[in-house]
């Protein structure tokens, strides 16, 4: 097991500002940079991929956009989800989570965001945010995204 290190809590006026979106994958919940959402979709069918990793469930279309569809909680080694939620995200990836509930947005206020000191140490995971007194892991988008093509260029 890591012992996980934490940077200087990162409270700054425009973090303040920020919300974050909070959502279940399986049984866990991960939070989110709302910003980094373009939209929350449901019950798109989703088209297979063949030969991709097991976590990349498929395609689906989103306004005539084909968008890749993960699903974080069978990355992170629990069960394969079938509620088909998705997180769209404003990457210019094409890449949606797929998730099992949307369950609150969180202002800046009323949270404590902590970065962690050694990414590698959890590579999906930027830091956690402290809110209503749990501590929910914050996702760090860029690095699975880039698994997932890593992943896909080694298929």
């Amino acid at each position: 097991m890591h012992k996980i290190s934490y940077n200087k809590s990162y409270m700054t006026d425009a973090v303040q500002d920020q919300a974050w979106l909070i959502f279940k994958a399986g049984k866990q919940s991960y939070a989110i940079d709302s910003s980094a959402v373009k939209e929350i979709v449901r019950n798109n069918l989703i088209f297979p991929i063949p030969f991709a990793p097991d976590y990349l469930k498929g395609i689906i279309n989103c306004y005539n956009s084909p968008i890749a569809v993960i699903d974080f909680a069978l990355m992170q080694g629990e069960e394969a989800q079938t509620k088909r939620m998705f997180l769209v995200l404003k990457d210019k990836q094409g890449v949606a989570f797929q998730i099992s509930d949307v369950e609150e947005f969180q202002n800046g206020a009323s949270t404590n965001a902590q970065d962690f000191a050694n990414q590698n140490e959890m590579p999906f995971f930027s830091g956690t945010l402290s809110c209503k007194d749990r501590l929910v892991p914050l996702i760090a988008t860029e690095h699975i995204i880039d698994k997932v093509r890593a992943d896909l260029e080694n298929s």
